[in-house]
């Protein structure tokens, strides 16, 4: 069978060695003598607690999980006690780790009265991942596709536009057609991730009507730390060349009473893939980047913070389009990301704090189409984004039932691109939200409220009030429900006012409309959460969006040269669905997670779902972590056949961005469905850890399977990847 080539047999070899030392140190140990429990002399307990506030550090940092009194043993060839209960999931999970994303503020995540799923720095660290498309690629309810910039995410049946992207609860700049590149994170600066779904504009304003992705940076934790990672892999041929793919990455970080710091670097080089060799276009772009950055925090007395943070990204993409006419283009983006941060933080009482912050965000691209052999549709384009966020916010405890944050925030953005009819836009906005954390009731079980509102005053759009209201209820300490209810909007992006582009190659115009009203809506969720025991966890969540205004792309005039495509805002859509969640560790060394999503969109106006959209989804991750130091992921996702229409109203770096050059015809004469097949994307990937855990070596397969499809599903074809690491 193909599928077990040479390449996977080390793969295979060290996957049957892992099993059977599993097996070997899972029985005990008989030297014909009764055997004695040899108890540490320490004071401090050996096996992990479930910590309270009285036991954790009450102001961590961003980024940073509490400080607990639980010490657990080194993994790695180092013996371990027989009598040690180690919760070898502790870290994946982080079940008791702190948030800060649905509240604005520090709360622990079981808390949260706002539903919020966090994908930890062990979890990033065991799939392999090298940027942040590819660690939300098997995460339930989401779906994440390739786009000519890169990798982009859908949520709720919602495309990347209404997902507000932070870093370190701060704005990013840099939408490439209204969409937020994934692959521009890199994973070796971030901590952890943090994803709430569903309208969160009560707190963060436009842009969050599908809900949050909040990246957390590292912070230094130990008096020094020093750790480098080197890996390469590459596929077929046919599909990538010789080239593939390399990545080298370092950080270093240092703690002391007085200053934390964490410096980062990293080098990523790849080849374009190909899936269709016959014609001379790439599907997949070739790239390479540098990336550098760090932060400090100086903390003098435990009370008074200063943070800084940079962050800075170097990238060059490249690939080849042909046309049907026989025209061959080479395209190039070279794009500088920089990211400035900064804080004032005070603290006084217990959870008080008054805080000050701000960034500087810009990003700026340099495209460029050259036709082989001619310069007739040559395209030069430069686009520079700016955009800078200051919030000065208050967290109070009126008393233990009283939580109010409130704040006041002014944000600004500016767009300078060659293909906006006015060549420069610019806009600002000012806001003003407050929350209140009320727990109504502690008898029996626990209740809390948590009602919030926001006022936005936009320079374009004039007010906007956003309120919602979210609900917690511990029934008991095994049994939780959550709800919200809450309302959303997102102003026209200033490629969608005053955008106009042609590509004469082809024959289609693409125009803005400055006459475009804010999209509106309106979110309901509500999720259960059942443990019924400590290892086992079920979770079941449904959720529906309204969404009035939508903005979409049309079919307008067609001329004898161009067929005509304009923004306009249609009536209305709605997406909604169920979500269901396993959660299982079994026999102490492995993990389970199953999860399945049913999404039903709609547009309104044309009676017919969304574009792109699967109806079922279907995710597994399935973790090993035994002893030896040996650890093992296998991620799977499976998605249902997607609609796609020839008459698209999504160009705006949707899933159909690909197809663009095929919509041209009217739309009586294509006004038909097609359906992208359905796929299932498997991951793996093996790790051996030495000397106590301070190196690692790592085997991996991404898309074991090799299941893609050109035009609907461009993803990379079977892909090996090996390397190595080490922390000091």
């Amino acid at each position: 069978m193909y599928l077990f080539n040479p390449f996977l047999l080390p793969i295979l070899c060290l996957f049957l060695l892992f099993i059977g030392e599993v097996h070997s140190q899972a029985k005990p140990r008989e030297n014909g003598k009764n055997t004695k429990t040899v108890e540490k002399t320490s004071t401090v307990p050996t096996t992990p607690v479930e910590t309270d506030t009285n036991t954790t550090n009450p102001n961590p940092q961003n980024g940073e999980t509490p400080t607990s009194i639980t010490t657990t043993p080194q993994e790695g060839n180092k013996e371990e006690n027989p009598s040690e209960e180690v919760d070898r999931f502790k870290d994946l999970d982080n079940k008791n780790g702190i948030v800060v994303t649905g509240s604005r503020g520090e709360r622990r995540l079981k808390d949260s009265a706002v539903a919020t799923e966090v994908i930890s720095r062990k979890r990033i660290e065991q799939t392999g991942a090298r940027n942040l498309g590819e660690v939300l690629d098997t995460q339930l309810g989401i779906n994440v596709t390739p786009f000519f910039g890169g990798s982009q995410v859908q949520m709720l049946g919602l495309d990347s536009k209404y997902v507000l992207f932070l870093v370190d609860g701060q704005r990013v700049a840099g939408r490439l057609n209204n969409t937020i590149d994934l692959t521009r994170f890199k994973v070796q600066n971030i901590e952890r991730i943090e994803i709430v779904k569903g309208s969160s504009s009560s707190l963060y304003g436009a842009d969050a009507i599908g809900g949050v992705i909040n990246i957390i940076t590292k912070q230094a934790e130990k008096p020094e730390h020093y750790q480098f990672r080197t890996s390469y892999g590459n596929g077929r041929q046919t599909n990538f060349g010789s080239q593939g793919e390399k990545n080298m990455i370092a950080d270093v970080g240092f703690k002391n009473n007085f200053v934390a710091s964490n410096f980062f670097g990293g080098f990523n080089q790849s080849a374009a893939y190909d899936l269709d060799p016959k014609t001379p276009a790439t599907t997949g772009n070739a790239f390479q980047d540098a990336n550098v950055g760090g932060n400090m925090t100086f903390n003098p007395d435990g009370q008074f913070k200063v943070k800084t943070g940079i962050n800075y990204l170097n990238r060059n993409q490249a690939g080849i389009d042909s046309r049907s006419n026989g025209g061959v283009f080479d395209r190039t983006n070279l794009t500088n990301d920089f990211l400035g941060l900064g804080a004032l933080e005070y603290t006084y009482g217990k959870r008080n704090m008054v805080s000050l912050r701000g960034n500087f965000s810009r990003w700026e691209n340099h495209y460029k189409l050259d036709q082989r052999n001619s310069n007739e549709l040559d395209v030069k384009e430069f686009t520079n984004e700016f955009s800078s966020q200051g919030v000065a916010q208050v967290d109070h405890e009126i008393n233990k039932d009283h939580m109010v944050t409130a704040g006041v925030e002014s944000y600004s953005e500016e767009l300078q691109s060659d293909r906006l009819q006015r060549r420069n836009a610019y806009r600002t906005r000012r806001a003003a939200f407050i929350q209140d954390e009320w727990v109504i009731w502690r008898q029996g079980f626990v209740w809390r409220l948590v009602p919030g509102v926001r006022h936005d005053v936009d320079s374009q759009f004039g007010g906007q009030t956003t309120p919602k209201i979210a609900t917690k209820v511990d029934i008991t300490s095994d049994l939780v429900f959550r709800a919200s209810y809450g309302k959303g909007f997102r102003p026209p992006s200033f490629r969608e006012l005053y955008l106009r582009f042609e590509n004469p190659g082809v024959g289609y115009v693409v125009d803005g409309n400055d006459k475009l009203r804010p999209e509106r809506s309106t979110t309901v969720n509500a999720d259960l959460e059942y443990t019924p025991f400590k290892f086992w966890t079920l979770s079941l969540s449904v959720f529906r969006n309204d969404i009035t205004d939508l903005i979409q792309y049309s079919f307008g005039t067609r001329t004898s040269e161009f067929a005509n495509f304009q923004l306009k805002n249609v009536q209305r859509a709605y997406t909604r669905g169920v979500e269901a969640g396993s959660r299982v560790r079994f026999l102490k060394y492995f993990a389970l997670e199953l999860g399945y999503n049913q999404t039903d969109t709609r547009d309104l106006t044309t009676d017919r779902p969304l574009e792109g959209r699967a109806l079922h989804q279907g995710t597994m991750n399935f973790f090993v972590n035994a002893p030896g130091g040996w650890e093992f992921a296998l991620r799977a996702k499976r998605l249902d056949k997607r609609p796609f229409y020839s008459t698209t109203n999504e160009f705006t770096a949707g899933s159909s961005t690909a197809l663009i050059d095929q919509q041209t015809k009217t739309p009586e004469e294509t006004n038909k469905v097609v359906y992208g097949k359905p796929f299932t994307l498997l991951n793996v990937r093996m790790e051996k850890k030495f000397f106590d855990g301070r190196m690692a070596l790592f085997l991996g397969v991404d898309n074991v399977l090799d299941q893609y499809e050109l035009t609907y599903n461009p993803i990379r074809p079977r892909f090996y990847y090996g390397g190595l690491q080490a922390t000091f």
